[in-house]
């Protein structure tokens, strides 16, 4: 992936992911500003992952692949916005939840 690309798609999921955080109601610029930060976090660990796989031929990556690797994502965040922001367990993991999925789907629909 160029740079230029993994930039663009880095852009469109803190859009997507800080605009579904925002509806469920974390506004404070501090609780955004750390969404931003989980997300600056978890995204290179994926892409990164994904591009090396794709280099060294490790697993074949289907949906289901994809979908284990966003689990692994929605359960680091629900950490990492834990630790952050201090709210409930269940709360960040509903946030988290619904910010991959849009982030995923969006995804999906434009690549």
């Amino acid at each position: 992936m160029s740079f230029g690309l993994y930039f663009l798609t880095l852009i469109l999921t803190l859009l997507i992911e800080i605009g579904i955080a925002y509806i469920f109601g974390y506004r404070r610029k501090q609780e955004l500003k750390i969404f931003i930060l989980v997300n600056f976090i978890t995204h290179p660990l994926l892409s990164y992952f994904l591009w090396l796989n794709s280099v060294l031929l490790v697993i074949p990556i289907n949906y289901f692949i994809i979908f284990i690797l966003e689990m692994i994502v929605v359960i680091l965040e629900m950490g990492l916005l834990r630790l952050g922001l201090g709210f409930k367990y269940l709360d960040i993991l509903k946030v988290s939840i619904f910010m991959n999925l849009g982030s995923f789907l969006f995804g999906l629909i434009i690549f």
